[in-house]
């Protein structure tokens, strides 16, 4: 009978082990994650940042060729935040200008020459097409678009058709 005795506190003694082991496994588990999404929200104490959104940057709409010009059209679609928009520079890195450019907001010719610059409340939608000559990149080509506000910045690459 002590031998029974023996083998029910030893079986007694493994559960206890193996819900122990349980236990601390779930608690790690559990810490991780939360641990994890802690580190991954915003350091900024839940306050999100304006200019993390990808709303800022102008999405790229279409890249065309029409009668020997190439036609770029960008539009910012209803911008989250107050935003100021200083300039777009198509290969910034190039010491070669482009010769006819032509920047048009919302349908309205800019100067030639003058930067590309808007203000945008919350809410607001810009349609922006940039028209150059064909003649001052082959087909084919890939240009380096930068577009640069009070907060934001960025660079793509576009292929010309």
């Amino acid at each position: 009978m002590h031998r029974d005795y023996s083998k029910v506190v030893k079986i007694r003694m493994s559960v206890k082990i193996a819900l122990s082991c349980l236990l601390v496994l779930i608690g790690t588990v559990g810490f991780t994650l939360v641990f994890g999404a802690v580190l991954a929200y915003n350091e900024s104490d839940g306050v999100v940042d304006p200019h993390s959104n990808d709303s800022v940057f102008p999405k790229v709409e279409s890249v065309t060729e029409s009668n020997g010009f190439y036609n770029i059209h960008l539009a910012f679609v209803n911008v989250t935040y107050r935003e100021r928009l200083d300039n777009i520079l198509i290969n910034p890195h190039s010491s070669e200008t482009i010769t006819g450019l032509i920047a048009y907001l919302n349908g309205t010719a800019l100067d030639a020459g003058a930067p590309v610059t808007c203000g945008l409340e919350s809410g607001d939608s810009l349609e922006i097409n940039l028209t150059f000559p064909c003649i001052e990149f082959a087909s084919g080509s890939s240009i380096t678009l930068c577009v640069l506000g009070d907060c934001f910045g960025g660079e793509t690459s576009i292929v010309l058709p």
